[in-house]
């Protein structure tokens, strides 16, 4: 059972990487001049005088542990699961930071997470570090519906702190653990299009985009900063979940992106080509 909860803490939550619970107001010192803080002398910053509660300034325990990855109770000796020597562990079934991650003082853009024998080419590669990977069969959000048609209130708990509202015309953001993105990346990697677009100021499109919108009939939703998001493009809910569909989608095949139009309609939403 210890077992289980540890495979779907790491991979279904997904992961120590791409979830990172960091406390609002916060400076990022990886890659800071200021060494204090995270070493405790005033002397090169060495291992031995790294301060082992140094992550904890920014990063919740108590978060990681319930969102991400099980910490505490770690059964080493599960069925699936093999632990590498040098991952040290704070006791026999305990997790720490440090466990997953090797930080540097020097950020590495390939690695920004500091992961033990990273960079990985996708999320599941450190995951399976640990885990045996031939008897996984992830856990997709998407697909919210039991066989009996019925609603799976606990797929929603993945990204959401309680369940929506199914008749309410909006999903919030508020009723989400982490904005957007973040929430996205738990178990979607960094790709080129993201890049190109993600936190994109929308103020030269917006006229283009509201036109869209009247014309299609839904919405194309922006963050409060009016910066594009993963949900502007993509309608991550099955359709007849809410009670208002947000996606006009008439593409070829089962929309397997799930765009909220068809890939060229979506372009012209914002390009004035």
């Amino acid at each position: 059972m210890v077992g289980s909860r540890l495979l779907t803490g790491s991979l279904l939550l997904l992961s120590v990487c791409y979830a990172q619970l960091t406390l609002p107001g916060k400076i990022n010192p990886h890659g800071n001049d200021n060494c204090s803080s995270c070493h405790t002398s005033s002397e090169k910053p060495a291992k031995e005088n790294y301060n082992p509660d140094a992550c904890v300034v920014c990063h919740t325990r108590q978060a990681v542990n319930s969102k991400i990855h099980q910490l505490d109770n770690i059964d080493v000796h599960g069925s699936g699961i093999s632990i590498p020597a040098d991952f040290p562990m704070e006791r026999a079934d305990e997790f720490s930071c440090l466990t997953c991650h090797e930080v540097t003082c020097k950020t590495d853009r390939a690695n920004q997470t500091f992961l033990r024998g990273g960079p990985f080419q996708t999320e599941l590669d450190f995951c399976f570090v640990c885990h045996e990977s031939k008897n996984y069969t992830p856990l997709n959000p998407h697909k919210q519906r039991r066989e009996s048609g019925a609603l799976d209130e606990s797929t929603c708990l993945h990204c959401h702190i309680e369940v929506p509202n199914q008749v309410a015309d909006v999903v919030t953001k508020t009723a989400m653990y982490l904005e957007m993105t973040p929430t996205c990346n738990k178990c979607h990697a960094l790709h080129h299009h993201e890049a190109q677009h993600i936190d994109k100021e929308l103020a030269s499109n917006s006229k283009t985009l509201k036109a869209t919108e009247s014309r299609v009939g839904i919405s194309l939703p922006v963050s409060a900063d009016n910066t594009i998001q993963c949900n502007t493009c993509h309608y991550t809910h099955p359709r007849g979940i809410l009670n208002r569909e947000n996606v006009v989608y008439d593409g070829p095949g089962d929309n397997e992106w799930q765009l909220r139009l068809d890939k060229e309609q979506l372009c012209l939403a914002c390009h004035d080509l």
